[in-house]
């Protein structure tokens, strides 16, 4: 079947074909949805060679071709997709050199690129698509575009996302990099790792004994986090889902101890729970959620049976996170321990308090995968100790 002809202007898309092939082509893809990624991520089409090229007026607009073969497995080993929009400055800036590069990365990386427009409307989208003339094209949808937005959670754009043209029965593709800050100086991203990352290392499974010591190629029992990432060797992670349960548990005990400050006033209850928890902080921030951090080991084979496909982010945030935690309990012991010379009906709101702030915070952590310690160490620690911002930890 000859690839579908469109016509449209800059506010609309009409198909110049006739109900019946429109309905065969609707048909034929039907079956496919939801059994390749690129499908559903894509839509059933895609638009080659963008529009207004080579001096053409806008009646005569490139080809629709179904998705499967714009990014035919026997040409291409990868699909860069480039995100932007008309009313992103930055945008403007990038997109000549994603044009530029084309054409090298289909020649000498096996490398398809499309644009993925994350414009509001079709007339600002008709407006991306001239500024990245060349460029195959997603067809105009809202929907596909925020899916891209989620799932490779992008807070900024320009983006240019690497996937891997295969394992397409998978519930989404392999991300190789964001290239974005490699392409302007490298047009071939010729320095950018390709056939060393055979997949993506924040989902790699490891045996609960590895999870739970950390031993051999992943790391000493001793360092904070597993050394998981051969692009990074020096850099330590952590399963945020273990992260994200230990919070629930930590969360659940706060709820206690604000009980015990205004019901129950039992000092046994603190004796007991203080040293439970300060060990669980010490040991967490120290050397990790295990072997030695107790609610951190329950976490571990918690999370191995529970959510088996671990999310794998950089240790180093967490540390500083925890450091805060571990700073908060300190501090609500120590309140208590002087209660009689501070006054119960002082020591009262200085105990409620701090132990609130670790109730929101493990809430957050454990609710809305929100760690309040790591965006206090991205947005504010990192400027003031001039470190590296985690780039990771917003993936």
């Amino acid at each position: 079947m000859a690839p579908n002809r469109i016509h449209g202007t800059t506010n609309s898309l009409t198909v110049d074909q006739d109900d019946k092939e429109e309905t065969m082509i609707s048909h034929s893809l039907t079956g496919l949805l939801g059994k390749d990624w690129r499908i559903s991520m894509f839509g059933p089409s895609i638009r080659l060679n963008n529009v207004y090229q080579n001096g053409q007026d806008e009646e005569s607009i490139p080809s629709l071709v179904r998705t499967e073969d714009a990014f035919d497995t026997d040409k291409f080993d990868y699909i860069a997709v480039f995100i932007g929009a008309n009313y992103c400055p930055h945008c403007k800036e990038f997109a000549p050199y994603v044009v530029k590069s084309a054409p090298l990365l289909e020649k000498k990386r096996r490398c398809k690129v499309v644009f993925v427009s994350g414009d509001r409307d079709v007339e600002n989208f008709e407006k991306s698509c001239q500024k990245n003339e060349g460029l195959d094209v997603m067809p105009f949808d809202i929907d596909k575009t925020k899916v891209f937005r989620d799932l490779f959670k992008l807070s900024t754009i320009p983006a240019l996302m690497i996937l891997r043209n295969k394992n397409f029965e998978s519930p989404e593709p392999i991300v190789v990099t964001n290239a974005r800050n490699i392409l302007q100086n490298d047009p071939e991203l010729q320095h950018m790792q390709w056939e060393e990352v055979k997949g993506d290392i924040h989902s790699l499974q490891l045996p609960l004994k590895d999870m739970l010591i950390i031993s051999g190629k992943y790391g000493k029992f001793w360092e904070l986090g597993h050394h998981i990432n051969p692009e990074h060797p020096e850099k330590m992670y952590m399963n945020e889902n273990t992260v994200r349960i230990r919070a629930g548990i930590l969360n659940t005990i706060s709820w206690f101890a604000l009980f015990n400050v205004y019901k129950w006033n039992d000092a046994s209850f603190v004796f007991s729970l203080w040293p439970f928890v300060f060990l669980e902080m010490l040991a967490s921030m120290f050397v990790g959620l295990s072997p030695f951090a107790p609610i951190g080991v329950l976490a571990t084979i918690m999370s191995y049976y529970l959510a088996p496909t671990p999310h794998w982010k950089p240790a180093e945030p967490k540390r500083f996170a925890w450091l805060i935690g571990l700073i908060l309990v300190t501090m609500c012991f120590i309140v208590y321990m002087a209660r009689h010379e501070i006054g119960i009906e002082h020591a009262r709101p200085w105990l409620a308090t701090t132990i609130i702030l670790c109730n929101l915070a493990t809430w957050f952590e454990s609710a809305a995968g929100f760690c309040v310690g790591c965006f206090i160490y991205n947005n504010y620690l990192t400027k003031l100790l001039d470190l590296e911002e985690c780039q990771e930890c917003k993936l």
